[in-house]
């Protein structure tokens, strides 16, 4: 584990872990899920990303069950935020980035009156090469690229107002799993 403005753990997963976790992802595919637009105020698209398809935490709570501690560790002994459980029902994104594809600078966030979004989970789960893609982080030095995110099985853990965005594919497919850790509003 490394702390800057974020964690990430590399090869928190190996590659016969990912692989079960995208064979579980195509059987288990929410078809329910429509990926919504992302605009700035001035109507700019901030995304362009080949597809976003969704499963439901019950289908992945096994394979992400170490994570899920680590998750809560880390916020017990660095943040402290009362954060609530995945729930079965909560989503956990899948998305595919092919050749100039992007999600340009943007924040995770709720609308919910009661509850936001605490911490944005990111692993890297492409099993082919590619090029581009890097995820970058706005921190208070400025924007930091965080090469290490391009290793599969990797995973990311930021505070969800953090902008952060991920650069143009050059070549190849990224694939990567977002879900997010929800608590409390702050008062």
């Amino acid at each position: 584990m490394k702390y800057y403005d974020y964690y990430f753990w590399e090869n928190f997963f190996n590659v016969d872990e990912i692989k079960n976790i995208n064979k579980i992802s195509e059987l288990f595919m929410n078809k329910d899920f429509i990926d919504q637009p992302a605009f700035t105020d001035k109507n700019k698209n901030l995304k362009n990303l080949k597809n976003v398809t969704a499963v439901q935490w019950k289908h992945l709570e096994e394979s992400f069950k170490k994570l899920n501690e680590t998750i809560i560790v880390t916020n017990r002994e660095r943040y402290g935020y009362n954060i609530d459980s995945v729930l079965n029902s909560d989503n956990v994104l899948f998305n595919t980035y092919l050749k100039d594809n992007f999600y340009d600078w943007h924040k995770d966030a709720s609308n919910n009156y009661y509850h936001d979004i605490k911490f944005t989970i990111l692993i890297n789960n492409s099993t082919e090469d590619y090029h581009g893609g890097d995820f970058q982080i706005f921190t208070s030095g400025g924007e930091h690229t965080i090469s290490n995110f391009n290793k599969t099985g990797t995973v990311l853990m930021f505070k969800s107002d953090i902008p952060h965005r991920v650069l143009p594919v050059n070549k190849g497919k990224r694939n990567s799993i977002a879900f997010f850790i929800r608590g409390s509003k702050f008062i």
